[in-house]
């Protein structure tokens, strides 16, 4: 990835000419939560390659401090660190005097509490805090940075689902449950923001070998891909490229399938609607 740029005589990132026209979409800063490590580390590390400014969020202030160093180092652009509970309600206050707004054409809503088990076993507590983290966080970012965006004309969200979230699942019933939320606000939104300039995917990134899942799985090894279990790199860039492409898209052909098939009810569902408004604008005039 490290090739993707070049590196001007005065040590500031240039931006590779492929990469241009993504830089003029959703530049010049992106956000990317859940920042520090794992997926989200590399959105941050696939951004900052094509010349974007960066600001990793994380509540691990450690870990994405160190995180937004190596970024800066490997890529020569901006890259901040930004340490914010995510869970709190005044997320987006809290981000927004943190960074600069106008600055911000992309958003990578990455971060999220996973919760594993049977639902009656989880304390409510948790529950709630998981819902706050994945569900209103995201809200709360895509509303407050997606409206500038529009203002402008141009930019992008992305917002990290899960294979869970195509179908109810034994063991992650609230898990499951809140990105769902994020699925559908995703779809939802591509419809509703793409008139406007501002390009909206669900991602849907299959197995990947996070902190996460080798906790779930403790044989499996840091940097290593099996099987369907690939590396937060593919699976990162393969959203990016995504973005702008489609409502939502997944690394795995099943959910890439299940995907598409929800698009096209979505998609006729939304030819229908705007008909009927044009016949409706049409009777006024």
């Amino acid at each position: 990835m490290a090739k993707a740029r070049e590196t001007a005589k005065n040590g500031a990132a240039r931006v590779a000419p492929r990469f241009a026209a993504f830089r003029e979409k959703y530049g010049p800063a992106a956000i990317v939560t859940g920042a520090a490590q794992g997926i989200g580390r590399a959105f941050a590390d696939a951004i900052a390659a094509r010349g974007l400014a960066v600001y990793l969020v994380d509540v691990q202030a450690e870990p994405v401090e160190r995180a937004a160093r190596e970024v800066e180092a490997r890529f020569g652009v901006r890259a901040r660190p930004v340490v914010v509970d995510l869970s709190r309600r005044d997320c987006l206050d809290r981000l927004r005097a943190a960074v600069p707004a106008q600055e911000i054409g992309l958003l990578v809503c990455n971060a999220a509490i996973g919760q594993e088990g049977p639902f009656l076993d989880e304390p409510l507590e948790a529950i709630a805090r998981a819902i706050d983290v994945n569900c209103h966080a995201s809200a709360a970012l895509a509303h407050g940075f997606g409206g500038e965006m529009a203002r402008r004309g141009r930019g992008g969200i992305i917002l990290l689902a899960s294979g869970t979230a195509l179908q109810g699942s034994p063991r992650y019933a609230s898990y499951a449950a809140t990105k769902a939320f994020n699925l559908v606000l995703g779809e939802s939104l591509w419809y509703e923001l793409r008139d406007v300039g501002v390009d909206v995917l669900s991602f849907v990134p299959g197995p990947t070998n996070t902190p996460g899942l080798r906790r779930s799985l403790p044989s499996l090894k840091e940097g290593v891909a099996i099987g369907p279990i690939q590396l937060p790199g593919e699976t990162a860039e393969i959203a990016i490229r995504a973005l702008g492409r489609a409502a939502s898209a997944s690394r795995q052909r099943d959910h890439a399938a299940q995907l598409a098939a929800r698009r096209r009810r979505a998609d006729a569902n939304a030819a229908r609607d705007w008909k009927r408004e044009a016949r409706n604008e049409g009777g006024k005039s």
